[in-house]
């Protein structure tokens, strides 16, 4: 790894990014905060960022750090169904969920490539 901050990871501050944007959406969502969905999609959104965050403080740890890792796509994943029951329930339209549903899965391959990576590096 080559990252010798947090910000320096691409992951990471694309996390970031992607939760900031989620969070200005669903403000435009009428009615927003009756939606129990919304909640999820505002937690699974913001863990994706803090758990890159909490494995980069264990990176010295690869195990440890892979778990984390494992963690954040898990929560890139959800946030994916969250926006699906979004559009589902036509709360948003359907470029929306495709520009937002496209960035998550981009997000997701690259935690598993990272995963992968450190699983081969340190034979885990």
């Amino acid at each position: 790894m080559y990252a010798k901050c947090l910000e320096d990871l691409n992951i990471y501050t694309k996390a970031l990014k992607l939760s900031k944007e989620i969070g200005e959406l669903i403000k435009k969502i009428p009615f927003y905060w009756k939606l129990k969905e919304v909640d999820q999609i505002k937690r699974s959104s913001s863990s994706v960022s803090a758990n890159i965050a909490e494995g980069f403080g264990q990176r010295f740890y690869p195990k440890k750090f892979v778990y984390y890792l494992n963690i954040a796509l898990g929560s890139s994943d959800e946030t994916q169904n969250h926006l699906k029951e979004l559009i589902n329930k036509n709360h948003i339209r359907q470029s929306v969920f495709d520009h937002y549903s496209f960035h998550c899965k981009k997000l997701s391959v690259q935690i598993l490539n990272l995963i992968n990576y450190q699983r081969e590096k340190h034979n885990i």
